[in-house]
């Protein structure tokens, strides 16, 4: 799902959709055509033009400052409508003409071992050690690989109307109160609504590693969820929060800057602290495999991360940023907003998964692929 109100951003990695299999994944083509996708023409190495393809507003981290044209380079950009357009990119010809994407951390292991996405030499950074800790230890894989650099962060917030609720909600489970019947709402993809209720359903701490019968547990309780509570399942987050501002749900699942919307339309919500806690989004940037520009790319990805470039970047897109010394040149709104004042409570509530859901059999714990066939029961029902 990406917001259709001010700048398009990208925590919203596989809104709407189903996703691609395993098999689409790792070795085949996505369905999608790439004339969809609007591209840019081909990078010439001759005028240090740098192809990028990930998520619109992104783009803005590496025009501040006004590095590109230091470096007598332009950006070729190809915005994405979801994470599946650049994994279509790049196998329909773009490795060799793509340099820099956009993955949310969960694919980084995965598109790292599919080959479409190289290592980042982290050594060769200025402002690597400049991050948040948070972010700066989970770059780096068990191995001592990196595939993405964090540029961002927000979560799915539980957000609600302090106008519509009897009290704050202190739990996903809130949703299925009697008195909110018909007042909630779900996002519309599948892996955040499986993170996200997997641990409300069963109380796994994990939910990239479910059983087969947690995963039933947590399609079943997503059924009820829709049959009996739900009013509906916004496309986007710009009509999620046009449900909260009309007045059509009490509380929602959401996005931080869902409430300055919200605010600006003249409609105060709040973002509740569900015991069960959340997922966390945490989004990339990329070095594409045989990109044309590999050297200029990671002085672009470390310029993406610096001070400025990072406080410019969450102040236009109201989104949570990584580079320690830029926090204080966010807006008060965005620090309150994101707890700048203590990072390790707001990821103690919202939790950063390591990986994917396993593509292959791992002991008891469900596959990808099982996951979405589990999802799609729920589409179904």
């Amino acid at each position: 799902m990406h917001k259709t109100m001010t700048p398009l951003i990208g925590m919203q990695a596989l809104r709407g959709s189903r996703g691609p299999t395993r098999r689409e994944v790792l070795g085949g083509m996505l369905a999608a055509s790439t004339a969809s996708l609007g591209l840019p023409r081909m990078a010439r190495a001759a005028d240090a033009r740098i192809s990028y393809v990930g998520w619109e507003g992104y783009d803005s981290a590496f025009t501040a400052g006004g590095f590109l044209e230091q470096n007598g380079a332009e950006l070729d950009a190809t915005y994405i409508a979801a994470t599946e357009d650049i994994i279509t990119r790049l196998r329909s010809g773009g490795m060799g003409t793509v340099d820099i994407t956009s993955f949310n951390h969960l694919y980084n292991p995965l598109m790292g071992e599919a080959g479409l996405i190289a290592p980042v030499k982290t050594d060769q950074m200025t402002n690597f050690d400049k991050l948040l800790p948070q972010f700066r230890d989970m770059a780096t894989e068990a191995d001592g690989t990196c595939y993405g650099i964090p540029l961002t962060f927000s979560s799915c917030a539980l957000l609600y109307n302090p106008a519509m609720v009897s009290a704050a909600p202190t739990s996903w489970k809130d949703f299925l109160a009697p008195e909110y019947k018909g007042k909630v709402a779900l996002f519309s993809d599948a892996l955040t609504n499986i993170l996200v209720w997997a641990p409300v359903a069963t109380g796994v701490a994990d939910p990239t590693r479910l059983t087969k019968a947690q995963l039933d547990e947590t399609v079943d309780l997503l059924i009820t969820l829709k049959k009996e509570h739900v009013r509906a399942m916004p496309a986007s987050l710009g009509d999620g929060a046009e449900l909260l501002i009309q007045g059509e749900v009490a509380m929602i699942m959401g996005w931080e800057p869902m409430v300055i919307w919200c605010r600006e339309k003249g409609v105060e919500v709040s973002i509740a602290k569900p015991e069960e806690g959340t997922w966390a989004f945490v989004d990339t940037l990329n070095i594409a495999t045989d990109a044309p520009n590999a050297d200029l790319d990671l002085s672009l990805i470390d310029h993406a991360i610096s001070a400025d470039a990072q406080a410019e970047f969450g102040n236009a897109n109201l989104l949570g940023i990584v580079n320690a010394e830029a926090v204080g040149q966010l807006s008060p709104e965005l620090q309150e907003l994101y707890g700048f004042d203590n990072l390790d409570a707001y990821f103690e509530h919202a939790h950063i998964y390591p990986r994917m859901f396993p593509l292959e059999p791992e002991g008891d714990f469900v596959t990808y692929d099982q996951v979405l066939d589990g999802y799609d029961r729920f589409l179904r029902a």
